[in-house]
């Protein structure tokens, strides 16, 4: 394990920790089952109350060197700062970065637990290592039931359609991104397993993965990909960090992600470039082929909240950086960038301090940029705990998308983010979380702010850590957690949903995941976000699940994979659905019209002159007997006013007692009536 280093880098506290007689009497307990005490005696300094460091972080033995003049570097809203990192390490943030100081409107980095647990093996009690930790309302504590040990328990390969992308066990935060030119490769990366970023590679559509290295090590989290417009280069960012700074590391791969080394084609013996000191870096690669700027790379990051820009036109080898407004209610952390196909950059971010989502613009390729304006307001600042993610928090970040096709919402840019549906509390289970969808039509002049999925169950079901992507048929993608089968809403599935109209509204969310991920005790949990990208007609979902694949009660945290059937954009608001075909083999078809209606065609069954009707029912309950619509009159056509909910029809020759179904969804899911499963289904034929 790394010992820890003193004086400059020893230990945190409090400078308010003077206390009274009765208050250094009383007992702290470093965990909830009370088995291990905080001992004053121990401590560097007589007047420092050392059990009520357990307000800003969990437990660590490296506390007691603590003394009054370490307390007095921290920040007077210190508590209110949530982040699962022990005191000694707050000091050493505080008096290792100038930005942060005493200062008490910004925030600790997000790869601030990374790097504690990179570099001081996790929490020290009593001479041994502990990784997970919780928080109850107004404390932390240290899990002391699983002492860190070497290696990891290793599990089988997930089914349905999922693939488990990390092994061993012990990894979340990931980024996935499909070649534009050839769908069966596939790069990702991922926080972890064993500590520091992972790359993976897929050579067949995500069905499997391998797992490489980043050269020269070091490496520590905030993992994000891309690729050239051709195909040709693979790019990742990574945080590389010492102690307390970390920077962004930009690698480049010539080989699909095989390896990471192409940049030493200009420099031999040096795969990667240190482009600047950063937390939370995203990157982003513009791909239109309109745009003047196509290839350009783009990174957003930020320096002690403060945001800023890295800039390449020369496929990573050299890069120039740009530092944004330091005002206080431009402070911010989590961004992302859109470029839509004049090569337009939307440079978005969530405000904390002013709780606003910021915009700035460029039309000259990132040289020069405009006023920043404000998107919408948050009721969350920086993050907020949920009953899912009660010790991590949920962060409120930014996930942006532009509609690169020729549709009728091209150019369109689309922003999602996760936010607390009223101003929240320190208590996980009064707070309730909700997706946030914010679209321009119209160059960023106006925006409109929507929520993708329903809303009448906010108080009890909670939702985050979305992630959008836009189809080449302008359909805008949408991936979450979402806890609507979880009765406390402390499990979480991946939910899907999209749009064909510019996101004005959306599909029913259908569940991606096999099996409910359980809330884990760890100060990680799930990270701070997911990934999702599509190209031409494949789509790809990356996310953390915490499933147990030994099929016992142990913790395991991954990060998997999972190819999602699209839902597609009819062509100028009215088209085909995707459907089952008949006993003749003629394709059913489920048309979406211009007006939002449906209209059904079936072939004629059992000769000329047979009567029909349609019934509607609601999914998951195909027993429920469904809603007779109309009788059609011998017509083999029927336009239908879809309803809320997923539905599917049942067309049932009249006359002969034979009943079939056309299985789909007002979504266009094909679903059969008898068993709620995904299949094709054909009209019965006569007797």
């Amino acid at each position: 394990m790394k010992t820890m280093m003193r004086t400059s880098i020893g230990v945190a506290g409090l400078c308010c920790a003077l206390l009274s007689p009765l208050a250094l009497a009383q007992t702290v307990f470093v965990d909830r089952a009370h088995s291990v005490a905080i001992d004053p005696s121990r401590g560097a300094d007589s007047l420092v109350d050392y059990g009520a460091l357990v307000r800003f972080g969990p437990w660590d033995d490296r506390n007691y060197e603590l003394t009054r003049g370490d307390l007095a570097v921290l920040a007077a809203n210190e508590a209110e700062l949530r982040v699962p990192i022990p005191a000694f390490f707050r000091v050493e943030l505080r008096r290792s970065i100038e930005s942060l100081g005493r200062r008490s409107d910004v925030r600790y980095p997000l790869y601030a637990l990374n790097v504690f647990r990179q570099n001081f093996g996790g929490y020290l009690v009593d001479g041994v290592y502990y990784r997970e930790a919780t928080r109850d309302r107004d404390r932390y504590y240290v899990d002391l039931s699983e002492p860190v040990a070497a290696g990891a328990r290793a599990g089988s390969e997930a089914a349905l359609g999922e693939s488990r992308v990390t092994s061993p066990e012990g990894a979340a935060e990931s980024a996935i991104a499909i070649n534009p030119v050839d769908t069966t490769r596939i790069i990702a990366g991922s926080n972890g397993p064993n500590g520091g970023q992972r790359m993976h590679y897929s050579t067949d559509g995500g069905a499997s993965w391998t797992q490489t290295e980043l050269p020269l090590g070091g490496t520590c989290c905030d993992p994000s990909v891309e690729w050239s417009t051709d195909g040709q280069y693979a790019y990742t960012t990574t945080l590389g960090c010492f102690i307390v700074f970390c920077d962004v590391w930009f690698y480049r791969s010539d080989d699909g992600g095989v390896s990471w080394t192409g940049l030493e084609t200009f420099t031999p013996g040096d795969p990667r470039r240190e482009v600047d000191s950063a937390d939370r870096e995203f990157l982003h690669v513009d791909l239109s082929p309109t745009s003047p700027y196509k290839d350009n790379i783009y990174i957003t990051y930020h320096n002690g909240n403060v945001m800023r820009l890295a800039r390449s036109t020369d496929f990573g080898n050299t890069f120039t950086t740009k530092k944004f407004s330091s005002a206080s209610e431009d402070m911010g952390i989590a961004g992302d960038i859109a470029t839509d196909r004049a090569g337009k950059i939307y440079y978005v971010w969530p405000a904390f301090n002013s709780r606003t989502i910021r915009l700035m613009t460029s039309t000259d390729g990132g040289a020069t940029f405009s006023a920043i304006s404000v998107i919408a307001d948050t009721n969350a600042s920086f993050s907020y705990p949920i009953p899912a993610m009660e010790s991590r928090e949920v962060a409120v970040y930014v996930s942006a998308a532009a509609d690169l096709s020729d549709g009728p919402y091209a150019d369109s840019i689309y922003l999602s983010w996760a936010d607390a549906t009223t101003p929240p509390s320190g208590d996980p289970a009064s707070n309730h979380s909700h997706i946030q969808v914010a679209y321009t039509h119209d160059g960023g002049a106006n925006w409109t702010l929507v929520t993708p999925h329903e809303t009448a169950d906010e108080l009890t079901v909670d939702r985050w850590q979305s992630f959008l992507a836009v189809g080449n048929d302008g359909t805008v993608h949408l991936i979450f957690h979402d806890t609507r089968r979880s009765a406390d809403r402390s499990g979480s599935d991946i939910f899907y949903t999209y749009s064909t109209d510019g996101a004005q509204s959306w599909s029913s969310p259908s569940r991606v995941t096999a099996e409910m991920s359980p809330n884990i005790a760890d100060g990680f949990e799930y990270g701070d976000y997911n990934g999702l990208s599509m190209v031409m007609n494949d789509l790809m979902a990356i996310y953390t699940d915490n499933r147990s694949e030994s099929g016992g009660g142990g913790d395991s945290i991954d990060v998997y994979s999972a190819g999602i059937e699209p839902g597609t954009a009819p062509a100028s608001g009215a088209g085909r659905i995707p459907g089952a075909k008949d006993v003749s083999g003629t394709p059913l078809t489920l048309t979406r019209l211009a007006g939002g209606d449906l209209q059904l065609d079936w072939s004629t069954v059992c000769g000329a002159g047979n009567d029909y009707a349609v019934y509607e029912g609601l999914l998951p309950d195909p027993e429920s007997k469904q809603q007779r619509l109309c009788s059609t009159g011998g017509a083999t056509t029927a336009t239908l006013t879809p309803a809320s909910g997923q539905r599917f029809y049942l067309v049932v020759a009249q006359g002969d007692g034979a009943e079939g179904s056309y299985g789909q969804t007002s979504d266009g899911t094909e679903r059969n009536p008898a068993t709620d499963a995904c299949l094709p289904q054909t009209i019965a034929s006569c007797p």
